[in-house]
């Protein structure tokens, strides 16, 4: 037993008060005298009072007082589950990528999703259930409700979708999960025991597996080459206990370039070499083998194109330009480059009928480069740069930086020298971020889609060959990546799924998707839509008449593991997996508010009605 509130036990102190009235009342006796005497002098009797006799009304009025003040506080009981209350459960299921692994044509999810039904169904008629899912980020899908209906309906809503789940979003899952009293997760890996001491504790907790086949191909990479100069790699990884033969397929627009079968020892890693190819255009690369997980089994790359692509490159420093010249070598060996000190440029009319194909500028800007596509690495101080980049800010420059990618990982990051802290405006995308010290977080890399063309802004300086230095690998990976996008075709893009695309638009889109699900997206302030592939594949985004393609490559090493049932901290020291242990139920709390009530109301009807029949014995009717 106990109180909700036991502060409202101070309402306790109106039986002190009732006390203090009916002493007082003692003290001061009633002396019956004749009519004809109203104004007769007549001294008090004296009295000798021993001992306080108390009426019935007295205890009457107590008991009223009493029931009231512990209603009040919220007194309760503590009783044992009955299957006659009601009890609140919180479904919480993993829909991850390796969630949509099949075994005999039968998805994890789907086990999970029959396993869960079989609950609702045996659950008692007060029960509420309530269903969230998490991939990428924690989903409500359905509010708690008893209604079996609505929940087999949300039930059967779930799907999977072809990105890793995080850990945080299994943390903020069970979060919203933890006002039930029962929590039952459904996944097909146990999760870290970091993630559920919290929930654990504060009601039932039972973790319901949904295995299958562990058997798994996946492609791993995909690299185009450059056609008619270098050959192209594709690298395809086996996650099975066992030799696996792994039918492969290439095709270029259509066009195959490779056929091949590579027998893969258990749990290897192979390279295959093709090409060169011969023109550029999009490359897809296909297992067609039968495996467990087909999200991986499917990559896209662009094949740069064979005709030469002009850049040209600004710096005040002659090594950067030498060291950028040598990174756009190594994304595209067809680029003609023109490096130059910014003090020394002179504007060439004959640029504007054929504009750069990319202007890159390091720690300067010149105003009206022609240019499909712009670069800002390291810019400067000032609002020079805002006229290529409108809203971009310079706001100050760390000595020193951290570089951290887009996936909000608390892993430690790559060690930078000095970095500009930006400010971008909505319309830019924030790829990369950096740890600055003294300014926090702030944007270290970005791309976004401007008016005039493609504009990128890598804020870390580059002076002392950073780019080119083994221990700054991530730094150079992402100034390659954001190269790429910034040269490629403006109707294709390939990207990564859950990742964010943006593509200008001055009136709704339509997007298809592709499981041919079909859906109008509007622009926003910025005109452009925003998109967020969730599933592997080709994305049709039709603005207009003009036709935008989206391909969306999935691989995850942890995910595409389906082997892999140990998360970080489930494993204990002998090597086995421990299963979340379920924690005890808890007796449910029965409040007695309206018990308590109702002998509150008791007393005062009783006491109203003795003093009725002593006013009704007595001939006081005004009583």
């Amino acid at each position: 037993m106990g109180f909700l509130d036991p502060r409202n036990l101070l309402w306790g102190l109106s039986l002190a008060v009732l006390v203090i009235i009916y002493l007082r009342s003692r003290a001061r006796p009633l002396i019956e005298v004749s009519s004809l005497m109203l104004f007769d002098e007549q001294p008090a009797p004296a009295a000798s009072v021993r001992r306080v006799h108390f009426d019935p009304l007295f205890w009457l009025e107590v008991a009223a007082l009493a029931a009231l003040t512990l209603a009040i506080a919220g007194f309760f009981v503590r009783i044992p589950e009955t299957p006659a209350h009601g009890r609140s459960r919180a479904l919480v299921f993993d829909v991850g990528a390796a969630m949509g692994a099949t075994d005999r044509a039968v998805e994890r999810l789907d086990r999970a999703k029959a396993a869960a039904l079989e609950m609702i169904s045996s659950a008692g008629p007060g029960d509420q259930f309530s269903i969230i899912s998490y991939a990428l980020e924690a989903e409500l899908v359905q509010a708690p409700t008893s209604d079996q209906k609505e929940l087999r309906a949300a039930i059967d809503r779930l799907r999977s979708f072809d990105v890793a789940a995080r850990p945080v979003a299994l943390r903020a899952a069970l979060m919203r999960a933890r006002g039930a009293a029962d929590i039952d997760l459904f996944s097909d890996r146990p999760p870290p025991l970091a993630a559920i001491s919290n929930v654990a504790s504060a009601g039932h907790f039972e973790f319901h597996r949904a295995a299958g086949s562990d058997a798994n191909l996946a492609i791993v990479s995909l690299e185009p080459g450059t056609p008619g100069a270098s050959k192209g790699r594709l690298s395809v990884r086996s996650f099975s206990e066992h030799p696996a033969a792994c039918d492969l397929a290439i095709d270029l627009a259509g066009t195959e370039v490779l056929r091949s079968t590579v027998v893969l020892a258990p749990r290897e890693q192979a390279f295959v070499g093709f090409g060169p190819l011969d023109a550029g255009g999009l490359l897809r690369a296909r297992i067609l083998s039968a495996d467990a997980l087909a999200a991986d089994n499917t990559r896209y790359a662009l094949a740069p194109a064979a005709d030469s692509f002009s850049a040209i490159v600004f710096s005040p420093d002659a090594a950067v330009r030498d060291d950028l010249a040598r990174t756009l070598l190594a994304v595209n060996q067809n680029f003609r480059i023109e490096t130059i000190d910014p003090a020394k440029y002179k504007a060439d009319a004959s640029r504007a009928s054929n504009p750069y194909a990319l202007a890159i500028f390091h720690d300067s800007f010149v105003p009206q480069v022609p240019a499909r596509a712009s670069l800002l690495i390291y810019p400067p101080p000032g609002t020079a740069a805002s006229a290529l980049a409108p809203g971009l800010q310079v706001e100050a420059t760390a000595p020193a930086a951290e570089l951290r990618d887009g996936s909000g990982s608390s892993a430690a990051g790559m060690p930078m020298g000095e970095t500009r802290v930006l400010k971008l405006d909505e319309w830019m995308e924030p790829t990369a971020s950096a740890i600055l010290s003294g300014h926090g977080r702030a944007p270290a890399v970005a791309f976004g889609q401007a008016a005039h063309g493609a504009v990128g802004v890598v804020a870390f300086d580059i002076r002392d060959h950073a780019l080119l230095d083994p221990d700054h690998l991530d730094a150079l990976v992402a100034t390659i990546d954001l190269v790429k996008r910034l040269i490629a075709p403006t109707g294709l893009q390939i990207v990564s799924t859950g990742s964010y695309v943006t593509i200008p638009a001055a009136s709704p889109a339509r997007v298809t998707a592709p499981d041919g699900v079909v859906r109008t997206v509007a622009p926003d302030k910025w005109g452009r839509i925003t998109l967020r592939p969730l599933n592997a594949g080709r994305y049709t985004v039709e603005v207009a008449g003009t036709t935008t393609q989206v391909f969306a490559n999935y691989y995850d090493a942890t995910e595409s593991d389906l082997a892999a049932a140990d998360s970080a901290g489930t494993a204990t020291s002998g090597g086995r997996i421990a299963e979340p242990s379920a924690a005890p139920r808890q007796n449910q709390l029965q409040p007695l508010v309206l018990m308590l009530a109702a002998l509150a109301l008791i007393a005062l009807v009783t006491e109203s009605v003795l003093l009725a029949r002593h006013a009704a014995r007595w001939g006081m009717r005004h009583v």
